[in-house]
């Protein structure tokens, strides 16, 4: 019987995250058996916080599943002999490819050799089991679970069970890429196979824990013996492990989320059969024998073979493995995958044959946006039949493209107007058809779609940024690089007493300080034509913002980028730093809010000749690190004649924040037009304090730091700003601490 489990908290909450340390490889199987030799490739890693953040999310399952093992532990003898003499089960099995079109789109063969290594695994007819040392020989169990690809999709359709998405998130290979496509879990062993997977090599989560996420991550470098998979043992052996973990197996060491300390000797698996250990970090020592038995004080010989080890020579799974993977069929979440109804529904019963399956068509273009007159590559991956074979036949359809149709598997196609536009695919093989159609897949960008310049947006529309229909060409777009739900820009709306905004009754924030310090925040214009405008009449983009320091200074900024080539590439105009977003001169503050039209000032960013077209775009970028909140209001492209007043008025004039100096102190002004800007420090005899700095300044506003880099700081007191120009001079005052 096994052995009495102990319930230390610390080993529950690590169970079954399933990490497999990801090792960087060389780009071929060859290369990366030369790179990393078995000995070299042990799974090193800790215990993932996957299964510590699936007990988080449903109370009380941690408690359920320490309730299923301790059950099995204290399982009469009587009862365990019925359970380890149950017949032999059927699991289906669903594989999900996701790649990006290159060797990450693995083929069917090496899914099939993993199959075969699984089922091989876990019916004892692996070709090393004599390898197993004669002490663990006894124990050595037969699973008795054969795995097989299933045959019936969940709408009963013919599948090979294998499917293949395109995604850049198998770069990530973490929960989201469940979210691509994942089928009933319930009814399939869901497995998906990614270039990473969470920064590990592979995870899964406990039987009844990983609700609409569960299932296996894993990687195609560990996953079977050919292919992209390293040839290892561990890399071959790694679905194993993972499915162990799926069927409510801790590792051998307990759960201290580290193998190889000494404290493990502490905990323990609650597998009787499965002695004491520290656990393996890689190699393969077979006397390996790190914890004591407390009551004769002699070594204990570690079942380095084991699958839920990180030896490199794993080879087993005990009668006690067996008895507990086994338990878990009887719970609630896996009493139906391995029903006979279910391998009825999923085409995995004996003696099933299915026909030919008909081809699910998925297909990728190299550009979804592009400019007019912009040629398109497109890739299909479409997948679920022999397509290698002779006779299979494409039917494309481009409406706006040229060709508006074609018979070539991977096709270029022109498209000269303006647009949205449709894609569709059809391909037979074996007598089979199956047709996509992607709605709006293209959109070519140019003078007749978008906006027009002059441009005006003081974020009014309450459906900011879908200012239109959904699918149309005037619309922005509000994008982030962070899951958060803050991570956006917000439109916001005056309130009595409260927000002032700069223009009519909305703008725009970001929340910096509830962000994670990295989070990026874009809002980005739709195609807008310059084509009125030239080099002898330029346009300039203008916003006001309100933003106040905070009392220790944050490192965050703001930018602005330009792009002509509909968005394939971008130029950044220059970070605005706190000290220029600030608006409220020396005042320091936490929480701001703008609420008046003083805490508003324009910032003017000139657009050069180069990005005068008819397909220009431009985005305002926030890079937060725990900031205030920033806000944005009564954006516009005019002429930079149209500014020419309003400049010409305060050109030159100085503003100095803060003051008293600071690290962060910027000196702000204006031009009306490019030239020479000379900046000098002086005490208030005139004298020179620090060598002047010399720019050409452009049109507009610009800050320069007050001390140069490496410049040391002058002795406390009063001193003068002196900005001079081709035309003129201006002066301000400056407190040194």
């Amino acid at each position: 019987m096994l052995k009495h489990l102990r319930m230390a908290r610390h080993w529950l909450l690590g169970i079954g995250a399933a990490a497999l340390c990801q090792a960087a490889v060389a780009q071929t199987p060859q290369g990366l058996r030369r790179a990393y030799p078995e000995h070299r490739m042990g799974i090193r890693c800790a215990f993932d916080s996957a299964q510590q953040a699936a007990f988080a999310r449903q109370p009380g399952a941690e408690q359920a599943y320490r309730a299923f093992l301790q059950q099995v532990a204290q399982m009469p003898a009587s009862a365990q002999a019925r359970l380890l003499a149950t017949p032999d089960v059927t699991v289906p099995v669903v594989m999900h490819i996701i790649h990006t079109g290159g060797t990450d789109n693995i083929s069917d063969a090496q899914v099939n050799d993993a199959m075969r290594v699984i089922n091989e695994d876990f019916s004892k007819t692996n070709r090393d089991t004599a390898d197993v040392i004669p002490f663990f020989q006894p124990r050595y169990a037969n699973i008795g679970f054969r795995f097989r690809l299933a045959k019936l999709d969940p709408n009963g359709n013919c599948t090979t069970g294998i499917t293949h998405t395109y995604s850049t998130d198998t770069n990530i290979g973490d929960d989201r890429v469940k979210n691509l496509i994942k089928w009933d879990q319930s009814k399939y062993l869901n497995v998906w196979i990614c270039t990473s997977a969470n920064g590990a090599g592979g995870y899964a989560y406990l039987p009844c824990t990983g609700g609409t996420v569960d299932g296996i991550v894993i990687r195609n470098a560990q996953l079977g013996s050919i292919g992209t998979s390293c040839g290892a043992n561990l890399c071959i052996r790694s679905l194993t492990h993972e499915i162990g973990h799926y069927f409510g197996l801790p590792h051998t060491w307990g759960g201290s989320n580290t193998p190889g300390l000494p404290s493990n000797c502490g905990i323990d698996d609650g597998i009787a059969d499965t002695p004491n250990t520290i656990g393996s970090q890689n190699g393969c020592n077979l006397n390996f024998s790190p914890c004591t038995d407390p009551v004769t004080n002699l070594p204990v010989l570690a079942n380095v073979q084991n699958y839920m080890d990180y030896a490199t020579c794993t080879r087993m799974f005990t009668l006690g493995q067996r008895a507990v993977m086994r338990a878990s069929l009887q719970l609630g979440c896996r009493q139906v995958l391995t029903s006979a109804a279910n391998l009825l529904a999923t085409g995995t019963n004996d003696g099933y044959n299915a026909g030919p399956c008909a081809p699910v068509v998925a297909f990728e273009p190299t550009a979804t946006v592009v400019c007019e007159g912009s040629t398109v590559s497109f890739a299909d991956y479409s997948y679920n039949a022999n397509l290698a074979a002779s006779g299979v036949t494409y039917a494309w359809q481009f409406p706006g493209g040229v060709p508006s149709t074609s018979s070539l598997r991977n096709p270029d196609v022109t498209y000269p107007t303006g647009g949205t536009y449709n894609v569709t695919l059809t391909v037979t093989a074996a007598g089979q058809s199956g047709t996509r159609t992607r709605t709006g897949l293209i959109q070519v960008l140019g003078g007749n779609v978008g906006l027009s310049a002059p441009l005006a947006e003081s974020f009014e529309n309450p459906n900011f940024p879908l200012n239109f229909a959904a699918s149309d060409l005037r619309n922005w777009t509000n994008t982030t690089n962070s899951t958060s739900g803050a991570a956006r820009w917000v439109r916001q709306t005056s309130t009595p007493g409260g927000l002032q905004v700069s223009d009519g009754t909305a703008c725009l924030a970001v929340r910096s300080s509830l962000l994670p310090a990295g989070t990026q925040t874009r809002i980005q214009s739709p195609n807008v034509n310059l084509s009125t405008y030239s080099a002898a009449n330029p346009p300039v983009l203008t916003f006001d913002r309100a933003y106040a320091l905070r009392p220790t200074p944050i490192n965050e900024y703001l930018n602005v980028q330009f792009s002509d080539d509909c968005g394939q590439t971008w130029i950044n105009q220059g970070n605005i730093f706190p000290a220029t977003l600030n608006t409220l001169d020396t005042a320091r503050v936490i929480g701001f809010i703008p609420t008046s039209a003083a805490q508003w000032k324009p910032l003017v960013v000139p657009i050069p000749a180069s990005f005068i077209s008819s397909h220009f775009q431009f985005r305002i970028q926030m890079l937060s690190n725990g900031g205030n909140t920033i806000y944005i209001d009564r954006l516009a492209i005019q002429p930079a004649s149209a500014l020419a007043s309003r400049t010409a008025a305060g050109a030159g004039a100085l503003r100095v924040f803060p003051n008293p100096l600071t690290a962060e102190t910027a000196v702000e002004f204006t031009l009306a037009a490019p030239g020479p800007v000379q900046l000098r420090l002086t005490d208030l005899l005139g004298r020179t304090v620090l060598s002047p700095v010399q720019v050409l300044g452009r049109a507009g506003q610009q800050t320069l730091p007050l001390l140069p880099v490496g410049a040391a700081r002058p002795a406390a007191g009063v001193y003068l700003i002196e900005l001079t120009t081709e035309n003129a001079r201006w002066a301000s005052k400056v407190v040194i601490p």
